[in-house]
């Protein structure tokens, strides 16, 4: 078990060595097309196998999601090292991905766009998901959801927004809900393992602090306070916020009041450092950076595997949010602007 827990640290580190770069954004922004940009995005070995499945005719959205797959195609290199582990922090992402797939069936249900959805699934995600995306995709309506959903732990933390569907804010409510659950989750994983976690609990704190900061900006950003709502982005017993320090955060008027609260925190004094100016990409920086540091120093397996896979999303998510640029014909340079982490790839 010990050789296959130091096996996976080491992995995690190697593959990370081959991430994409600064200065491999900076040509990937440049690129005048989308089938440019996929041929530039073919030359990253972890891309690769995902983008090999595509024709040159694809469209963004489904690029975006064949890059997406590509997180499944690196876990599920990692996964084989951790699973002998005996540990299954692996499937916290499996988790994170049925989410991710649901609020994003619903939305389009709720524009009534549902039979735009695209199911693009990698075969170590088919193998492990409790959810029939086709079905899903192939739905009328809510009920079917719920009915297709029967049997997952899904179809409960749904049921009761049935009569809800109306509520000008009811995505929003969804969307927390299932992260509540997803938080619960891990959570659960990690009382499970009776080891020594510090590292993974640091990061793992450091991770869902951040969501809740950004989530909560970016609600009070649009004159949301509902504070029930806010409250479903905290996760209790895995925070750096004192419980003064929360609720002063979750009953902020406005995201001037947000951040009045937010500065005396240990954030908001880390956050002071980088100059707030954008709020979310700020906080995006200063975790990834924590990440990249906690890639190269953690000593449990576990929390490596995390911090890399964490800084794969970050990756994807660049990666996409290029796309969108090329696509809109946005300049080069304010691309970049929008990425992620420049400073420490």
């Amino acid at each position: 078990m010990r050789y296959a827990s130091n096996a996976v640290m080491a992995k995690a580190r190697a593959m990370y060595a081959s991430h994409i770069t600064a200065a491999e954004y900076e040509a990937l922004a440049a690129s005048g097309t989308l089938p440019e940009l996929l041929t530039k995005l073919e030359k990253n070995k972890h891309f690769a196998p995902a983008l090999e499945r595509a024709h040159r005719d694809i469209n963004p959205a489904q690029a975006e999601e064949l890059l997406r797959i590509s997180i499944f195609d690196r876990l599920s290199v990692l996964s084989r090292y951790e699973i002998s582990g005996h540990t299954d922090f692996y499937r916290y992402y499996i988790t994170k991905n049925d989410i991710l797939q649901l609020t994003r069936i619903i939305r389009l249900l709720l524009c009534g766009r549902l039979r735009d959805y695209l199911a693009v699934l990698p075969p170590f995600y088919e193998k492990l998901t409790q959810l029939d995306l086709y079905a899903l995709a192939n739905a009328d309506n809510f009920e079917d959801i719920l009915r297709i959903l029967t049997g997952t732990p899904y179809r409960s933390v749904l049921k009761p927004f049935a009569q809800r569907l109306t509520e000008p804010d009811v995505y929003l409510r969804i969307e927390a809900a299932l992260n509540v659950f997803l938080s619960e989750d891990l959570a659960e994983a990690l009382r499970r393992d009776k080891s020594d976690r510090k590292q993974v609990d640091e990061v793992v704190r450091l991770y869902f602090d951040s969501r809740f900061i950004t989530s909560l900006y970016r609600l009070k950003k649009i004159g949301v306070t509902d504070e029930q709502l806010a409250r479903g982005y905290l996760m209790n017993g895995h925070t750096a916020f004192s419980k003064k320090q929360a609720e002063a955060l979750i009953a902020a008027a406005d995201e001037k009041d947000f951040m009045r609260a937010l500065s005396p925190t240990v954030y908001g004094e880390a956050l002071r450092g980088l100059g707030f100016g954008d709020t979310e990409k700020v906080m995006e920086d200063y975790l990834c950076g924590k990440l990249v540091r906690g890639l190269r120093s953690y000593t449990d397996p576990a929390a490596v595997m995390i911090c890399y896979m964490m800084l794969t999303e970050f990756e994807v998510r660049n990666a996409v949010r290029i796309i969108e640029g090329v696509r809109y014909g946005i300049e080069p340079e304010e691309i970049r602007k929008s990425l992620t982490g420049l400073a420490v790839f």
